[in-house]
């Protein structure tokens, strides 16, 4: 599959796009007592929701999911049938995450700093795959595309802080195709038909 890159205008269309079209929520963990903690959760237009709390070995400790569009949300979480640990509250609005981590010490609750994370921007369009990716965590992502028998293509990204590439997949045939980014810890997937 012939490849070519469209680096200065897929970065000028991506960019506008992800300024354009990302959340900006904020979330605030204050500490109220030992145990408790009051959340709260703050975005410019109303929208749907997902706030979860990890623990450090990946069990899922809470899970709420918003059932009509919010601006804001607030909730005193109460941590005492918490182990003492390391745990990060999450929050997803759309292509938006945000998550912080806090720990649950015998002396009381301990918030560190938010990190704001935003999904991949794909485009497809006069058969140009068109993709742009912050790479906050600086993690080695690759891209493949497969279609209904598998592997088609595959390409190292390394990892760029600023990930843009275009994709000229017009000798591809007619059909669907997966696109998958991935690195150890993420996944993305965007479903395009040709």
């Amino acid at each position: 599959m012939k490849t070519i890159k469209f680096l200065s205008t897929v970065m000028a269309v991506a960019v506008v796009a992800i300024a354009s079209a990302v959340e900006k929520p904020k979330m605030n963990v204050v500490p109220l007592t030992p145990d408790k903690a009051v959340v709260s959760i703050f975005n410019d237009n109303a929208a749907l929701f997902e706030l979860s709390i990890v623990a450090e070995n990946g069990d899922l400790v809470y899970y709420k999911q918003s059932t009509k569009p919010l601006n804001s949300y607030q909730k005193v979480f109460d941590f005492t049938q918490l182990q003492n640990g390391n745990y990060t509250l999450n929050l997803k609005i759309n292509d938006t995450s945000l998550s912080k981590d806090f720990q649950v010490a015998s002396k009381g609750i301990y918030v560190g700093e938010s990190k704001l994370r935003f999904d991949p921007y794909f485009d497809y369009s006069n058969d140009v795959l068109k993709l742009s990716y912050l790479n906050f965590d600086e993690e080695n992502f690759s891209l493949n595309i497969y279609d209904e028998n598998g592997l088609i293509y595959n390409s190292k990204l390394g990892k760029n802080f600023n990930m843009v590439s275009g994709y000229d997949l017009s000798g591809l045939s007619a059909g669907n195709y997966n696109v998958v980014l991935s690195s150890m810890n993420k996944e993305y997937t965007y479903s395009l038909k040709k």
